[in-house]
C-alpha cells in the first residue's frame, strides 16, 4: 500500500511516527496523524484545518481535553496523580489500529475516487471518517464537525484533474 503514497503523504506518515516518538508514545495513533497535518504549513490540509480553527496548540487541546474525559468517564482525575512527564523514546513506535485503519481508509478513498496514488487529503479524509475513538471525540470537543471538514477537503484539498483529450470532446 505504502508504494502508492505520493512523496508528501509519505513525509506526513513519518512526521506521524516522530511526533509519536516525541511524546513518549509506544504506538502511532491517529491523533499523531492529525497532529503531523498541523505542522506541515503551507500545505492544503494544514490550510483546511487552520481555516477549522485547528491549529497545532487548538488540537492539542483538544486532545488533552479528550484524554481527561475518558479519564474522568471512568473514574479517574488526572490531577490525583503526579505522573511524570512523557519522555521522548528511541524506538520506532508501532502502528496502532486506529492509525492502520485510518491509513487502510485513505486507500479505499483514493480508489473510490479513481486515484491511483494517495495523497495527503487521502488520508485527512480518512482520519476525519472515524466514527469512534480520540479524534472524534477531541473534534466534537473542539467544536468541529468531520463532516463539514470533509466537504472541505473534497472541495478544496485535492489537486485539480488535468481534462483528458477523450473527456474535452463534446
Amino acid at each position: 500500500m505504502f508504494n502508492r503514497f505520493v512523496r508528501d503523504s509519505r513525509v506526513l506518515v513519518d512526521q506521524a511516527q516522530q511526533i509519536a516518538r516525541s511524546l513518549g508514545s509506544s504506538t502511532v495513533e491517529a491523533e499523531h496523524l492529525l497532529l503531523a497535518f498541523t505542522d506541515r504549513a503551507g500545505t492544503k490540509a494544514h490550510d483546511l484545518l487552520i481555516d477549522a480553527g485547528l491549529d497545532r496548540d487548538a488540537v492539542r487541546d483538544a486532545l488533552d481535553a479528550e484524554n481527561e474525559s475518558s479519564l474522568a468517564a471512568v473514574g479517574v482525575s488526572r490531577g490525583e496523580f503526579a505522573l511524570p512527564a512523557a519522555k521522548a523514546t528511541a524506538q520506532a513506535p508501532r502502528w496502532a489500529a486506529s492509525a492502520k485503519l485510518a491509513l487502510e481508509r485513505s486507500l479505499k478513498i483514493a480508489l473510490a475516487r479513481g486515484d491511483h496514488r494517495i495523497e495527503a487529503a487521502h488520508i485527512l479524509l480518512a482520519v476525519l471518517d472515524a466514527k469512534f475513538g480520540t479524534v472524534p471525540r477531541a473534534l466534537a470537543i473542539a467544536g468541529v464537525e468531520p463532516e463539514r471538514l470533509a466537504r472541505l477537503v473534497e472541495i478544496r484539498g485535492f489537486a485539480p484533474r488535468p481534462i483528458r483529450a477523450r473527456e474535452s470532446r463534446v
